[in-house]
């Protein structure tokens, strides 16, 4: 099972890209999951919604949600945190 880790805590808008997608240029669909994810700074606990971006064939998957006014959390997959981003 792959594990949500925190990639970066981003204002909205502001340029944030996951395997080459910048995540502002393409349509956010929502997978209907909610995943458990902790805070960066606290340790909170957030359930935040799972996304889905697509470009032809290739697909990129990760989770965003918003922390306070305007401050989006995202975090990706295992494999993305190691430098894949």
């Amino acid at each position: 099972m792959n594990h949500w880790n925190f990639a970066k805590a981003i204002n909205e808008n502001e340029t944030f890209c996951i395997e080459g997608f910048n995540i502002w240029n393409y349509h956010w669909e929502c997978t209907n999951k909610k995943v458990e994810v902790q805070g960066p700074y606290e340790g909170q606990v957030y359930y935040f919604k799972e996304y889905c971006i697509r470009d032809g064939d290739k697909s990129v998957k990760f989770v965003a949600g918003e922390y306070s006014n305007g401050k989006m959390g995202i975090y990706v997959k295992d494999h993305l945190s190691e430098g894949n981003i």
